[in-house]
C-alpha cells in the first residue's frame, strides 16, 4: 500500500479514536488504538478501525449547521460535532427529543434522524454500526498483541485482556483478565478466499468469532462473522465493508440473527443494515457526503422480556445533499411472529420530509426514497420463516460488497 493511502486511513483511526474518546470521556469508556502502525491485511483491528472513522464520519455529514447551532435539526451538511450527538441520540443509538426521551416513531423526523444515530453514535454499546463492531474489533486486536502464525494451523493461544484494546465496561462485563483461545490464520482467508488473510478464534468465553481483511490498491475491505452458538444457540452475526480512498465509495452491510436466541439482555431480535455513501476528501479529510442510500431493519420478540407483541421497525433513506435526502419508515406490531416474515403487514408513516442544506420540508422530485414492497416474503428482516441466508451462508459465499445502490434484496 502507498503511504499517502496509509496516512490517510491512519487519520481514519485518528478520527474514530477521537470522536470514540469524546463520546465516552464522561463515562470513562475510551479505549486507546494502535495508529501509527502501516494498515495491513494482517491487522484486521487497523482495517476495521479506519472504515469505522468514516462510518462515523458520514453519519455526521447528515447534520446541518443549523443543528450543531440548536441541536434540533438534522438535514444536510458535514459538522463533526460530538455534542450535537448527545444531543440527538442515547447511548443506545436511539434518537431523543429535547426532553431526552425517545423521539415519537411517529414523528416525520424519525427515520433520518434514526440513521444519523445509527451511524454517529460511537460507544461501544453494540446497538449502532460503529458501536457494533468494537467487540469484535478489541477481540482482533487482543490477538494482534498475542501473536498470528499464518500457517493455516490451529495453535492455542493466551489472550490477555486489558485495557489497550478493550473498554473499561468491556473488561467488566467479560470478568477474565486472560483467557485461551484456539487460532487459526491463512492467507488467503481459508473460509473465504476473497479475503488477503483470515483469522478464525475459538474461546470457552466467546465463542468462534472469524475475521478476514483485504488491502488491494485504493480499497481496503474486512469481513467478520461471530458464533456464539456454543455459549448461547441461535446467536450469531456477521459484518461487511469496504472503503475506496480513490473513488471515495463505502459499503456497509450487517447481518445480526439472534431472534430464536433466548439469552436475556442480548437476544430476542434480528438486525440487517445495508447501506453504501459517497463521501467527499481533502488531504485524507472527508468534507463532505454526496450520496447515500440505506436499509435498516430491527425485528423482536418482545415476549422474551414480558411482552405479548412481536414488532418491527423498517427505516430507509436516500438522496444526496443537494438535492435531498428522501426517508421513508415502516413497522409491524402482531401477536404472531410469522407475520414478520410477510411484507404485507408492515405499515408505513408517511412524511412530508426533504432534507437538504437549507430545508427539511419539500418535495424530492423523482426521488421518491427506497420503497419496501407490498406482498410478498419480507427476507430482509432475517425472520426465521422468511428463510433468509444465514451469517455463516452469507461469509462464506461473499465476495466483496459490490452494489453501488440498495434494495430489500436478502443478499445483493
Amino acid at each position: 500500500m502507498n503511504k499517502q493511502m496509509n496516512k490517510i486511513l491512519s487519520i481514519g483511526v485518528l478520527i474514530y479514536a477521537f470522536v470514540l474518546a469524546g463520546c465516552q470521556a464522561a463515562k470513562e469508556e475510551s479505549s486507546s488504538a494502535p495508529v501509527s502502525e502501516p494498515i495491513t491485511a494482517e491487522k484486521p483491528s487497523l482495517v476495521m478501525g479506519a472504515v469505522q472513522g468514516v462510518i462515523v464520519q458520514v453519519g455526521q455529514g447528515l447534520a446541518s449547521q443549523s443543528a450543531v447551532q440548536n441541536g434540533k435539526a438534522v438535514q444536510g451538511k458535514i459538522q463533526a460535532q460530538s455534542n450535537l450527538v448527545n444531543q440527538l441520540c442515547n447511548e443506545h443509538a436511539m434518537p431523543i427529543d429535547e426532553l431526552g426521551n425517545y423521539l415519537d416513531t411517529q414523528s416525520p423526523d424519525y427515520p433520518q434522524r434514526l440513521f444519523y444515530c445509527k451511524l454517529s453514535v460511537a460507544e461501544a454499546s453494540g446497538d449502532s454500526i460503529p458501536g457494533s463492531l468494537h467487540t469484535i474489533r478489541a477481540i482482533s486486536c487482543a490477538i494482534e498483541k498475542a501473536g498470528v502464525v499464518f500457517d493455516n494451523q490451529e495453535h492455542q493461544v493466551t489472550v490477555v485482556a486489558d485495557s489497550s484494546c478493550f473498554t473499561p465496561s468491556q473488561l467488566a462485563n467479560m470478568g477474565v483478565g486472560t483467557m485461551v483461545a484456539t487460532v487459526r490464520a491463512s492467507k488467503p482467508a481459508f473460509f473465504n478466499s476473497y479475503y488477503d488473510t483470515g483469522i478464525s478464534i475459538t474461546s470457552q468465553e466467546f465463542g468462534t468469532y472469524r475475521l478476514a481483511a483485504k488491502v488491494s490498491g485504493t480499497t481496503v475491505e474486512f469481513l467478520t462473522e461471530d458464533d456464539q452458538s456454543a455459549v448461547s444457540p441461535n446467536k450469531s452475526g456477521a459484518n461487511a465493508a469496504s472503503f475506496d480512498l480513490l473513488t471515495g465509495k463505502l459499503r456497509f452491510e450487517s447481518r445480526s440473527d439472534r431472534f430464536l436466541c433466548a439469552e436475556q439482555g442480548s437476544c430476542g431480535w434480528s438486525r440487517h443494515d445495508r447501506i453504501v455513501a459517497q463521501v467527499s476528501m481533502t488531504n485524507g479529510e472527508i468534507t463532505g457526503v454526496s450520496q447515500v442510500e440505506g436499509i435498516a431493519s430491527d425485528i423482536y420478540d418482545s415476549s422474551l422480556y414480558n411482552g405479548t407483541q412481536f414488532a418491527a421497525r423498517i427505516a430507509t433513506i436516500k438522496g444526496n445533499l443537494n438535492q435531498g435526502l428522501k426517508t421513508r419508515y415502516y413497522y409491524a406490531s402482531t401477536q404472531t411472529g410469522n407475520d414478520l416474515a410477510d411484507a404485507s403487514k408492515y405499515i408505513e408513516v408517511p412524511n412530508n420530509r426533504c432534507h437538504t442544506n437549507i430545508s427539511n420540508v419539500g418535495d424530492c422530485g423523482v426521488n421518491t426514497g427506497i420503497e419496501l414492497s407490498a406482498q410478498g416474503a419480507y427476507a430482509f428482516g432475517l425472520h426465521p420463516a422468511a428463510q433468509a441466508t444465514s451469517p455463516a451462508a452469507w461469509v462464506n459465499q461473499l465476495v466483496g460488497l459490490k452494489f453501488d445502490s440498495v434494495s430489500f434484496a436478502d443478499v445483493q
